[in-house]
């Protein structure tokens, strides 16, 4: 740990010394002479031309829904203390120890699934998606490395590459590598990502390809918790986290999401530019074809006998076979897994009507008709005893989906969307999420207003329906649908960075996993259906104040439900920072601050690793929620960004540790090292 920091550090020294060095020639007016000969020597008496950051646009599947739009890239250091998934700020999240385990959402954020779902989504934070994947036009080679360093307790190592091919097409790579070692006996996240992906356009513009494949490897090492609850106590003899005792040794979840997706669309008649910028192209009408393929599999392993604190009995399945019950029970040896193919084909043909050469977009009314066709191959097969398998549940299906969309803007500052998703043939028709939404700009000074709502229902995941395994097995079919209804208000003032929102959830049928005791040191965990509808209302709001150099971040969310025995969440969060801006060595813009989060206490969740499943428990254990302030420096010189981070800087100060699921102890104080580099040729 002390070797790499140094290692860094000399780095930092060695980039500082010669950027001054460099700035000192350039405003030494006498060098010209000793400038001139080093210029000469250095680029060898040819022209030359420095690549920045300027050469290089990118967009998003998100961005070219309506047309193409091209962004600049972001080098600035805002936010790059918190790389972590789990750590952003208006999104924070429940893990069961170290970035890379399990983890769900801290605040009420509901999904927008309709269609079958498998059911595991534990460790979906550290998944690559397509929409997700960054394409770009480079008229330059880029390539950025990123780097977070703490030591042997975590590794983060994060690689993108581009260029373009030819003018029109451009092709690229992505490497993630995550490996968390956490500070307690395989308390491991383990994640690897690996992209490759490509952007064509003919050259009138009006054809485009966005292909990808994508290869997701998520290891999350499970040790059901440390035996000892008692280590934040006073009374506590505390010893090396790695000695202490954990309920398993041998097990762990693994996740391999691999997609092919392929999209293209042609613009069809007159094509539109924005006058102003130029980057991007307004379509009139568009045919889009989605072609995608998902290979995912979901996999527990456990070799040992465990005392059955978290994980239940092996389950005796010897009538289900006509064998002897002692070959069918296996209390040690578990190997649960579940395979997903899904291929997916979606047509669109979008129609766009506005007026002609018109320097301002008003008066736009844009039509979106699609179908969409789902084919899924599902099977689950439970542990293996002798070579025989107590169970293989197979089956395939189709589902058949309609898409709408209707948009009208009646200025650069009014729009209104409708968006319609209804499956009306196969295994989950009748499931639907109708959206609207609508923009209101005010102006500059006064702001902008967001008005949003939603009707969604949604089939049980497979999960809750059906399951086999060596330690679960449930087959629920009186399961209803689940519905949510949604209102949202926001007031967005960028002029005073201001953000402010209310949003109110009205959740029918909600499923979530709950307790029925067994025995003795016999916990079952299973699937549960609330009968009674469920509302939520919550409040948001951002701001951010600039003094000078001082910079001032703050978030607060406050929810309020009328059922906390069954939708666990805290009442309120925050999220609050305070920098100051300064200069080092004339060349080194710097960031010092410190970030504290805190929310309040409610009952916490609990965690099984056979079923990868965050549950309740009646007893409604309520834990003791801390402040956590993290203290950071962030710098940037040109092409690099660095920070240094100590996380839970407060821990020995009115706080000895802390819980953000009930038996598994969060991370001790900790000192980070990230960094940055962009290479444009």
């Amino acid at each position: 740990m002390r070797k790499a920091i140094l290692l860094c550090l000399a780095i930092l020294f060695f980039i500082v010394k010669n950027d001054a060095k460099a700035q000192d020639l350039k405003t030494n007016v006498g060098n010209n002479k000793e400038l001139d000969s080093l210029r000469k020597k250095e680029e060898g008496e040819k022209d030359s031309v420095i690549f920045t950051a300027k050469f290089i646009k990118y967009t998003k599947m998100a961005m070219s829904r309506d047309s193409i739009v091209l962004l600049p890239l972001d080098t600035s250091t805002y936010n790059i203390q918190n790389y972590s998934p789990l750590l952003q700020p208006r999104h924070p999240a429940i893990t069961t120890g170290s970035v890379g385990q399990v983890a769900r959402p801290l605040l009420y954020e509901p999904s927008k699934r309709i269609g079958f779902d498998v059911g595991f989504h534990s460790l979906d934070y550290y998944a690559l998606n397509p929409e997700d994947i960054i394409y770009y036009q480079a008229r330059a080679p880029f390539t950025s490395l990123y780097l977070v360093s703490a030591g042997q307790k975590e590794q983060y190592f994060k690689a993108i590459h581009s260029q373009n091919i030819k003018k029109n097409w451009n092709m690229g790579v992505n490497f993630n590598r995550m490996d968390s070692r956490g500070f307690y006996s395989r308390q491991r996240g383990d994640n690897l990502n690996i992209a490759i992906f490509s952007w064509y356009q003919s050259p009138n513009k009006r054809y485009n390809m966005w292909a990808s494949a994508i290869f997701n490897t998520l290891r999350a090492y499970e040790n059901g918790s440390i035996a000892e609850q008692t280590i934040f106590n006073d009374d506590y003899v505390k010893i090396d986290r790695k000695a202490e005792a954990t309920n398993l040794t041998s097990a762990r979840n693994l996740y391999r999401k691999n997609t092919i997706f392929l999209r293209q669309t042609y613009y069809v008649g007159r094509i539109d530019s924005a006058t102003a910028t130029n980057t991007s192209v307004l379509p009139t009408n568009k045919v889009t074809y989605t072609l995608e393929y998902n290979n995912d599999s979901y996999g527990f392993f456990k070799d040992e006998l465990d005392n059955n604190l978290v994980i239940p009995k092996a389950l005796d399945k010897s009538s289900k076979l006509g064998i002897n019950s002692v070959n069918a029970l296996d209390a040690i040896y578990t190997s649960d897994s579940t395979h997903l193919q899904h291929v997916k084909n979606e047509f669109i043909y979008s129609f766009f009507l506005r007026a002609k050469n018109s320097t301002v977009i008003k008066n736009e009314l844009k039509l979106d008709a699609g179908i969409k066709h789902d084919y899924y191959n599902y099977t689950s097969l439970g542990a293996r005893r002798d070579g025989v398998t107590y169970e293989n549940r197979t089956f395939s299906f189709q589902n058949l989906s309609v898409i709408g969309a209707l948009s009208y803007r009646f200025t650069s500052n009014i729009d209104l969307n409708l968006d319609v998703n209804q499956i009306f043939q196969g295994r989950n028709a009748g499931d639907f999420l109708y959206e609207a939404k609508s923009r209101i700009g005010l102006g500059k000074a006064i702001g902008r207003i967001e008005l949003g709502a939603y009707l969604q229902n949604q089939s049980p995941s497979q999960l809750f329906t059906s399951y086999n395994g060596n330690h679960f097995e449930w087959i629920n079919s009186d399961l209803k649908n689940t519905k949510v209804a949604n209102l949202s208000f926001g007031y967005i003032n960028d002029k005073l960075g201001l953000e402010a929102g209310a949003k109110y959830f009205l959740t029918s049928n909600y499923l979530y996993f709950g307790t029925t005791i067994l025995g003795l040191n016999d916990i079952n965990v299973k699937p549960l259906q609330e009968s009674a509808d469920i509302s939520l209302i919550r409040l948001d709001v951002a701001k951010r104040w600039r003094f000078g150099k001082f910079l001032i971040e703050n978030y607060l969310a406050y929810q309020k439900t009328d059922n906390n025995d069954v939708l666990r969440t805290p009442e309120f969060y925050t999220c609050n920072s305070f920098s100051f801006d300064l200069n080092l060595f004339k060349v080194l813009k710097t960031n010092i601050g410190f970030d504290v989060r805190y929310n309040t206490s409610y009952a916490n969740y609990l965690y099984s690793p056979a079923i990868s499943q965050f549950y309740i428990d009646r007893e409604a254990t309520v834990l003791k929620s801390v402040p956590v302030v993290d203290v950071y420096l962030k710098a940037n010189l040109k092409r690099a960004n660095i920070f240094v981070k100590y996380d839970y800087a407060n821990q020995g100060f009115l706080s000895k540790g802390y819980y953000t699921v009930n038996r598994y102890p969060m991370p001790d104080a900790l000192l980070k090292f990230g960094l940055t580099w962009n290479f444009y040729d």
